[in-house]
């Protein structure tokens, strides 16, 4: 009986598995459809009235610089799968390099796929399972990526706009339907872009340093959201922001017991950044938007890089599957004037403007995203390592859950490995500091030291020759007990 009862459970439980598998693969086959019904949109949105313009542009594309785009991507997955090499190196010595671009690249893949790119976390950390890793140390390994990502990311806008600050304010959106005609600033939405960015990382360092702040955010804030009815569960939203501090608090721990490790970290996530954002640049390159004889230029190289962070700040703000639609819009508002002036400043009479931003749009986004999207797919959909297990549905609350499940073990680990750095730290600065004697032999030759007048030591009272050679044995104190007590007998017998 008992067991007719456990297998009609078993088989309860795996119906309701199957059900919300395939309730999952038909929102992904949502979320690509919307993604391919966009791109499609956009496409014939740039091409209106400059197809011919672009189809000569494209004719007469530099196929090497092309391929240097190309190139450029793909070392951006090189990069980042250095990185995950570097993380799982520090739980084990067998992890390969091909083995973290594979994850890397599932993760890509899930992200470009998934509104807020909610889903790449949790299906990288299980494809590092699949590879050997636990999946606490995987969970770590993405929180610890997550926390040094977005320092970086907050440091290269903070430099953008510093460096930008001018063209923040001239940047304008143009916005033309029938009697319509609306010219905008774009400064506000770059603003609260950043300042989302900003919100997110500082808001995770106070709540982990501040136990006032944290419980301010978890009863009252969250509270106050609850009644004015932009959060429904307010109970389950405090446990999920919890649940996120306290794993930020045991990663940043992590981080700091292995400063190496995080500094190394933070310079690929910089180069990372930069090398993915100059993308635009080399587009309009390969398409000659500066005239035939333009040559590499350094400057405008990182003028592209910090527009393309301004577009990161724009298109975060909208979380559709792979920013279908809107990043397309945004890069023809940023991209205007980078493509409509030379880099001395005068006009470029190369190039018509409308159609040089949409054939360099549709070149920068065919390489860095439609590319990338074919290319993650094949190796999300063939790539398998011992057993591959995946959860039901890949977004942000799963990847929660996860960091739940596993927060004791990774917090004692965390905690030995901050410890144990902390103790190596004592014990080096212990070497590295100079012994009283090195101290003083360093001092001025030339100035005598005073001697200290030396107290004639106290003459040590005198003992017996048996008594002497009781106490230089082991044991001493045992022996001279056992050698009075035969003297007191002897005594006696006297």
């Amino acid at each position: 009986m008992i067991v007719m009862l456990c297998m009609a459970i078993h088989d309860q439980t795996a119906e309701e598995t199957s059900a919300k598998k395939k309730k999952s693969s038909l929102r992904y086959v949502l979320y690509i459809s919307i993604v391919l019904v966009v791109t499609i949109v956009s496409l014939v949105v740039s091409l209106w009235g400059h197809t011919q313009e672009v189809m000569n542009a494209f004719a007469q594309a530099d196929v090497w610089m092309i391929l240097l785009m190309v190139g450029l991507v793909a070392l951006g997955f090189v990069i980042d799968g250095i990185i995950i090499l570097v993380f799982c190196r520090l739980y084990t010595r067998t992890y390969k390099f091909h083995q973290g671009i594979a994850a890397t690249l599932v993760g890509q893949f899930y992200s470009n796929v998934t509104p807020g790119a909610s889903g790449g976390q949790i299906m990288e950390a299980y494809t590092m399972k699949s590879q050997g890793i636990q999946i606490s140390n995987a969970a770590s390994i993405m929180v610890m990526w997550f926390i040094i990502f977005q320092s970086a990311l907050i440091g290269f806008d903070v430099v953008a706009l510093i460096f930008e600050w001018n063209t923040v304010m001239s940047i304008t959106a143009h916005i033309q339907f029938g009697s319509i005609d609306w010219t905008l600033p774009m400064w506000p939405l770059i603003l609260i872009g950043f300042g989302l960015n900003l919100f997110v990382i500082v808001m995770m360092f106070s709540m982990s340093y501040s136990h006032r702040f944290h419980n301010f955010i978890l009863h009252y804030v969250i509270g106050f959201l609850a009644k004015i009815r932009l959060i429904k569960k307010p109970d389950k939203t405090r446990e999920n922001l919890r649940v996120q501090v306290e794993n930020f608090k045991i990663e940043l721990r992590r981080l700091q017991s292995n400063i190496p490790v995080l500094i190394l970290q933070f310079t690929l996530f910089v180069l990372l950044i930069f090398l993915r954002d100059s993308i635009p640049y080399f587009a309009g390159l390969s398409l000659k938007a500066w005239g035939p004889e333009s040559t590499f230029d350094i400057s405008q190289m990182f003028h592209a890089s910090f527009l393309s962070s301004f577009h990161q700040m724009v298109t975060g703000l909208i979380p559709l599957p792979g920013s279908a639609g809107v990043s397309e819009l945004f890069y023809s508002y940023l991209f205007h004037d980078f493509y409509a002036f030379l880099p001395n400043g005068t006009q470029n009479p190369y190039v018509d403007i409308g159609a040089t931003i949409a054939s360099t749009q549709i070149l920068w986004r065919t390489v860095t995203f439609h590319f990338v999207l074919v290319v993650s797919g094949l190796v999300a959909a063939l790539y398998r390592s011992r057993g591959q297990q995946t959860p039901v549905t890949a977004n942000r609350q799963t990847f929660v859950d996860l960091q739940l499940e596993t927060f004791d073990e990774r917090k004692i680990s965390a905690d030995t490995m901050y410890e144990t750095a902390q103790l190596s730290r004592r014990e080096l600065l212990e070497k590295l500091r100079p012994s009283r004697k090195g101290k003083a032999e360093e001092g001025d030759e030339s100035t005598p030291t005073p001697k200290k007048s030396k107290k004639p030591k106290a003459q040590p009272k005198k003992r017996s020759s048996t008594k002497s050679q009781v106490d230089e044995t082991v044991g001493g104190k045992k022996k001279r007990r056992k050698k009075n007590q035969e003297d007191d007998w002897d005594k006696l017998e006297i």
